[in-house]
């Protein structure tokens, strides 16, 4: 079988100085987890660029996966051949043959010599190159500039390598390389696009879900574990966390004015998430709040909430609205999930009017009518958690607590 390979451009990663090689690792240990059922796919990680070299998969395969994968700035198929004109003319040519689309494109051609003793210079190569192209497909034009096509020819000591193709990426920095947060994950449109962005920013993430059955369904709880799946193809296989929180919103309702019940159940949360953090060794807490959106997310709201915790909550979406929100949750394939009619806790307790401007020193005088230690202890003791990864069925989950 012919040896094929793919060239990673790593992008933001180019600037990091001495701490690069920490980061491409771990940019080859996502890739080679997402490509472990390609027994013979090798990676090279340069500083410049990194290398995947396989022969058993497609591109078409490789290029699905890497297009998940956040860290890479771009990629490109690339071609290797003998260290020939007539072998590089030849593979040029069936290159563009699998185009199909010519009419009123142009196209280009780049030459680089790592090898000098290469018999052709980089401008006459370009020329042999071109002139066979330009002969073979007349409907193209040439552009130095701008052109639709832009074939690379890589001249190395060890062959020849062609590429016409180059395939954007996700950007950002690899998986794991920025810590480990919680992600307050509703079955809503926010906060699956909040983790996403966390995780195209290196953050590992770790999915908690507050749960108050009777009131919220079964069916709710599997939906936020089906946005878990879609999140952790673009990572690692996540640990999905799934917090008791029944007894808790039914002594809020019982202690605490409608008005005022949403601030003090996201006080709860906030809580119950600075206990989960010890437990999971994770660094900050991460939500879907955007500024204005609901009561809770005001500014006067959002500094009463956080006022019981001095761990880091990450607010990805704070600037952004909620049309530029769906248009995230369609491209990452979350929309058709989180539409789903089932409700989660935050709706089915929903006051009906929510105050937008709480005074801290109130919601503290009513939170004295809860047992606040003893309900956050036993929702965390009552949290139930299991690992889900992108192929996730309701039958595949591992339960952490037969593994122990």
């Amino acid at each position: 079988m012919t040896q094929k390979q793919i060239l990673i451009h790593y992008g933001e990663l180019s600037t990091k100085g001495h701490n690069k090689k920490m980061f491409t690792n771990r940019l080859a240990e996502h890739i080679r987890l997402r490509t472990k059922h390609i027994p013979d796919l090798k990676i090279f990680p340069q500083y410049d660029f990194m290398h995947l070299k396989w022969e058993s998969a497609t591109y078409d395969e490789i290029i699905a996966i890497l297009k998940f994968i956040p860290g890479i700035s771009r990629f490109e198929p690339v071609y290797p051949v003998a260290k020939e004109l007539g072998a590089i003319q030849e593979k040029a040519l069936a290159l563009f043959a699998e185009l199909g689309d010519y009419e009123g494109k142009s196209f280009r051609v780049v030459a680089k010599r790592s090898d000098k003793s290469f018999e052709y210079d980089t401008l006459s190569l370009q020329r042999q190159v071109g002139d066979v192209i330009g002969e073979a497909y007349p409907q193209l034009s040439v552009d130095l500039r701008t052109a639709d096509y832009k074939l690379t020819i890589a001249i190395h000591q060890d062959g020849a390598y062609l590429s016409l193709i180059s395939i954007p990426g996700l950007g950002g920095m690899p998986y794991g390389s920025s810590g480990k947060g919680l992600l307050m994950l509703s079955g809503g449109f926010d906060s699956p696009i909040a983790g996403y962005l966390m995780m195209k920013r290196g953050m590992e993430i770790e999915a908690v879900h507050f749960a108050s059955p009777p009131y919220t369904s079964p069916q709710a709880l599997e939906k936020t574990k089906k946005l878990t799946a879609k999140l952790a193809a673009y990572g690692k296989p996540i640990r999905f966390h799934e917090v008791p929180f029944t007894a808790i919103q039914e002594a809020i309702k019982e202690a605490v004015p409608d008005d005022f019940s949403m601030t003090v159940m996201r006080r709860m949360m906030v809580r119950i998430m600075d206990q989960l953090l010890i437990q999971q060794k994770a660094q900050a807490i991460v939500n879907g709040e955007s500024l204005g959106q609901v009561a809770s997310q005001t500014m006067k709201s959002m500094a009463v909430i956080n006022e019981v915790t001095h761990t880091p909550i990450l607010r990805p979406l704070i600037a952004t609205d909620k049309n530029e929100i769906i248009e995230l949750a369609v491209k990452i394939d979350t929309y058709a999930l989180s539409n789903e009619p089932f409700e989660d806790c935050c709706t089915v307790f929903a006051p009906k009017s929510p105050k937008t401007k709480p005074r801290l020193s109130t919601i503290q005088a009513m939170e004295e009518a809860l047992n606040i230690d003893e309900l956050v202890s036993q929702a965390v003791a009552g949290t139930r958690s299991i690992l889900i990864d992108h192929d996730y069925q309701p039958n595949s989950q591992v339960n952490f607590g037969d593994l122990l």
